[in-house]
């Protein structure tokens, strides 16, 4: 009795291990997300999205003065992300457009901002004024870019996007310009 017990616990475990494995999730988007304070006195929110190409970004980033008063706050107008490193523009009441890096590391977040003269492209710009993160996270997630015509989608391409549980699946995707998500990952 004991060993059939046994048997059946480590079977369980083993299929939570390989279910939770399976179920692990591609993003569909890339994003900032975080919230805390910076090292020179500001407390920050960021949580700004867009597709893995850099489309339709949405989103808003704030930086206050810590305890009270906003330094700059404003509505996302590009996003880019490579790996951990994301480059986002934000319109403001307070600056006009301010230009944010954001490097989601291990050994310490940092964001660097700048006010700039122009809304896009999402690039660095000289000059900019670090804020290094002392307390909170910053999350930067750099989504695969997905296909954009059907012809992609062919011939076992969509299995090189890790998202589509099949061609149809990924043809779909296409067709309806993305409102169809992958079968792999939550709605944008």
């Amino acid at each position: 009795m004991k060993r059939a017990v046994t048997v059946v616990c480590i079977a369980v475990a083993v299929l939570g291990v390989t279910t939770g494995a399976a179920g692990a999730q591609t993003p569909a988007q890339d994003s900032v997300v975080g919230s805390g304070s910076t090292s020179n006195g500001f407390e920050f929110d960021i949580d700004v999205r867009s597709g893995p190409g850099g489309e339709n970004p949405t989103g808003e980033v704030s930086f206050r003065f810590s305890g009270d008063g906003v330094f700059f706050a404003g509505t996302v107008t590009c996003l880019s992300v490579d790996g951990s490193l994301a480059l986002i523009r934000v319109q403001t009441s307070q600056f006009g457009v301010v230009g944010l890096e954001v490097t989601d590391s291990p050994t310490g977040d940092l964001i660097r901002a700048i006010p700039v003269s122009t809304p896009t492209p999402c690039v660095p710009f000289p000059g900019m004024v670090d804020f290094p993160v002392s307390s909170g996270d910053v999350v930067v997630t750099d989504a695969p870019e997905l296909p954009v015509s059907k012809a992609q989608c062919k011939n076992g391409g969509w299995r090189t996007y890790s998202v589509f549980k099949n061609q149809g699946d990924c043809v779909s995707f296409v067709a309806t310009g993305g409102r169809n998500p992958p079968a792999g990952s939550k709605k944008p």
